[in-house]
């Protein structure tokens, strides 16, 4: 495990103190806080009693979602197994190797985490956040006076988890393993151990935003890019949660993306391109607006004159090499691919591939096919469509056909994502992407200039 310098100052007590207003601790004040900023806490959580115990499915959500913040995950498919509970958030945080059950079957959710079970699910998380192995001693020892009386399944994680500073006993000597931990002392714990700095502050971006928006007024369908994003009311508002859906054929097909900021009065952000956004003011206004589609530039041209035989086509297409990221040996490195498309989209497609290669995700890409004569209706004739990644993102008929393997944009490397880097490219300049354009198929892989 990737061992972390961080020292607690804090030793959590039972004792009495004084509680805030708010119904929680000074020293939690900050990481309630940004738990909040981040949409791991609600506001009705934060306004709730914070000194309570919690439960091990409240703890549940609070990793999952802490998690999400970081790495992403899809909730949407997630079914509980456990007979006691259908919570998504206790079966992510099993399946993501974060909780275990209390059996094969149960979960005991409303059973309330003692401090020798945050001891685990705080090492669990940093763990998976990092992709590291979790290396436990084998033979666990902490000099606590009541040491022997830490279920046996938990002084690995005890000991683990004290002698790197990661929580603490009590000043008698004890550590109190079946103590029950409050909310606060679990978002500080959570927030700390694992050294994150994931909640968005107001987004930059490297240029003045060309437009602006107030969603405290009419708001009707805008163009896609750099976009300042106000709102009038109220003036105390301290953070803003963007949601974008995709125009998907299918209503509800590619689940919707949230992000909260921290932010008052304004946030600078990019739209792209057939999304449907929703933007929501902590205790204020909320309004919901469409980004156009951009349309393909000459496709007319391109169409008037769409090759009907391999001999026509092979005369309008050119070769071009385009930058691209590759995973050698679990790293991506720099390289080029090259392939063929159609002349009157050569340029277009080259800036395409040049903003993937200079995105935040550096998308990795195995295979790119684009020219090829396959008759019928294919725009692969005519070099205006591009797949990438074929076995990754597969093409699905309603007659189960099937081109690929899978499609899991946030469980493999290889995978497109729906609000990512290589979307947002193609149809920043005028392509649609084949994964919920049309009702039959669903191609993951395929970008077409022409939209079929």
């Amino acid at each position: 495990m990737k061992k972390k310098i961080l020292f607690l100052s804090l030793i959590f007590t039972l004792l009495i103190s004084s509680v805030s207003a708010e119904a929680y601790n000074g020293w939690a004040s900050d990481y309630v806080s940004e738990a909040q900023s981040g949409g791991i806490l609600t506001a009705a959580q934060v306004n709730g009693d914070l000194t309570a115990p919690i439960t091990r499915a409240d703890i549940a959500m609070l990793a999952v979602k802490t998690y999400i913040n970081v790495n992403g995950y899809d909730l949407s498919q997630t079914t509980s197994h456990f007979t006691d509970t259908q919570s998504v958030y206790a079966e992510a945080a099993y399946q993501l190797d974060i909780m275990g059950g209390t059996s094969d079957t149960e979960f005991t959710p409303y059973s309330y985490a003692t401090r020798q079970e945050i001891a685990k699910i705080i090492l669990s998380l940093d763990a998976v956040l990092d992709g590291d192995t979790l290396i436990l001693p084998d033979a666990p020892s902490a000099d606590f006076t009541d040491f022997d009386t830490v279920s046996d399944w938990a002084k690995p994680y005890v000991a683990t988890a004290t002698a790197n500073g990661l929580i603490n006993g009590y000043p008698d000597g004890s550590f109190g393993g079946e103590i029950p931990v409050t909310w606060e002392q679990a978002v500080t714990l959570i927030l700390r151990c694992t050294n994150l700095n994931h909640i968005p502050e107001i987004p930059t971006i490297d240029e003045a935003p060309d437009k602006e928006i107030n969603i405290s007024g009419y708001v009707g369908n805008v163009n896609y890019g750099k976009t300042r994003i106000k709102w009038d009311v109220p003036t105390n508002a301290t953070s803003v949660t963007v949601t974008q859906a995709r125009n998907s054929y299918y209503e509800g097909d590619i689940a919707p993306e949230t992000v909260t900021y921290n932010a008052m009065g304004y946030i600078d952000i990019e739209l792209n391109p057939n999304r449907r956004y929703t933007v929501s003011v902590d205790g204020g206004p909320s309004k919901t607006f469409s980004v156009n589609k951009v349309a393909p530039v000459g496709a007319s041209e391109i169409n008037s004159s769409y090759p009907t035989t391999k001999e026509e086509a092979d005369v309008l297409m050119v070769p071009i090499t385009v930058p691209v990221w590759r995973l050698s040996g679990g790293n991506k490195v720099s390289s080029t691919a090259t392939f063929s498309v159609h002349n009157k989209i050569a340029e277009k497609v080259k800036l395409v591939f040049e903003e993937i290669y200079n995105g935040e995700e550096k998308f990795p890409i195995k295979d790119i096919g684009g020219y090829a004569w396959r008759g019928g209706r294919s725009e692969h004739n005519g070099g205006t469509a591009i797949d990438i990644n074929y076995d990754e993102n597969y093409c699905i008929y309603n007659n189960g056909t099937v081109i690929g393997k899978y499609w899991k944009p946030y469980e493999d490397i290889y995978s497109i994502k729906p609000y990512g880097d290589v979307i947002n490219a193609f149809e920043r300049h005028g392509f649609t992407w084949g994964g919920d354009a049309w009702r039959n198929p669903k191609d993951y892989m395929h970008f077409s200039y022409l939209g079929t």
